[in-house]
């Protein structure tokens, strides 16, 4: 028993193996090419087209004005562009839009003449001008102008006392006869020779007689109407209103005059307070309608109170 606990104690102990530590492979780094900017190209700025505005100083109804501007292009440039311009009256107020078109070059003129009323509000009106092209646009878009009333001709000599009607200088008087007693005018807006002047033409006539004492009937209207008919070729009578013209009593007749000098016209007979009778007739001369201006002067005559 004690030989064998020699024996186990002088007995070699087994080996332990020993632990290997295995390195992972060292990463090799490689450079990666940085590359390089592609710059790009500055496009070259479109040319503008250079606006000018051309108005006058002073404006009136006759003759009317023509809203115009020059759009200068670049050498080389054709440019496509569509103009308009805004019309304003004092005070901001929209009076109008107009078309302008290209005559050629780098003059835009408008379709239709600014035809300003009779009597224009004082003041500075104002035209902004829009412009729709493909290249840029610089310059003036705006400006001023000032509106003038006409200056009208005296006819207190002609027409009879208590009774006041505003024509225009420019109206040409193509008809006059008789005298206050009875008798009367026709002056026209322009000849058709001098067009240019005025967008259309027309006529304002005012006719006038002692009439009879008892109130305006239809039948005494008609025949006053017809005594200021000429005896050939004399217009359609297409409708009869009964109506008042600043409180007396009175017919409007709607007529349509023949011929190449013909056209629409509205025709009033009038009684006054002195039982005279007066016929007042705006017509269109060459036109399908009554001018504005024509109607305006029309609409100035009035009893004097």
């Amino acid at each position: 028993m004690g030989l064998v606990l020699i024996l186990a104690a002088c007995a070699t102990p087994p080996s332990v193996p020993t632990a290997t530590l295995s390195l992972p492979p060292t990463a090799t780094l490689t450079s990666t090419p940085t590359a390089t900017p592609t710059l790009t190209p500055t496009p070259t700025p479109l040319p503008p087209l250079q606006l000018s505005l051309h108005l006058p100083e002073v404006a009136s109804a006759l003759p009317p004005a023509r809203l115009e501007v020059s759009l200068a292009a670049p050498p080389g440039v054709v440019p496509s562009a569509i103009v308009a311009a805004t019309v304003f009256e004092p005070g901001t107020v929209l009076y109008g839009t107009y078309e302008l078109l290209s005559l050629g070059g780098e003059r835009y003129v408008s379709t239709t003449p600014l035809q300003l009323p009779l009597e224009p509000r004082s003041g500075d009106w104002l035209v902004v001008v829009d412009v729709r092209s493909d290249l840029p646009v610089v310059g003036h878009h705006a400006g001023l102008f000032r509106a003038a009333p006409l200056p009208y001709r005296v006819l207190s000599e002609t027409l009879p006392s208590g009774v006041m009607l505003r024509v225009p200088e420019i109206f040409v008087e193509v008809e006059r006869q008789g005298d206050a007693w009875a008798g009367n005018g026709v002056w026209r807006s322009c000849e058709r020779d001098t067009m240019v002047l005025c967008p259309g033409v027309g006529e304002v006539g005012l006719w006038w007689a002692p009439g009879p004492t008892e109130p305006l009937t239809s039948n005494t209207a008609l025949v006053m109407l017809e005594a200021t008919y000429p005896a050939e070729r004399p217009p359609a009578l297409l409708a009869t209103e009964e109506a008042q013209w600043q409180g007396r009593p009175a017919f409007r007749f709607t007529e349509e005059w023949p011929g190449y000098m013909g056209g629409p016209a509205e025709t009033w007979v009038i009684q006054g307070d002195d039982r005279w009778l007066y016929v007042l007739r705006m017509r269109a001369v060459g036109e399908d309608a009554i001018p504005t201006l024509v109607r305006e002067v029309g609409e100035t005559f009035a009893f004097l109170e």
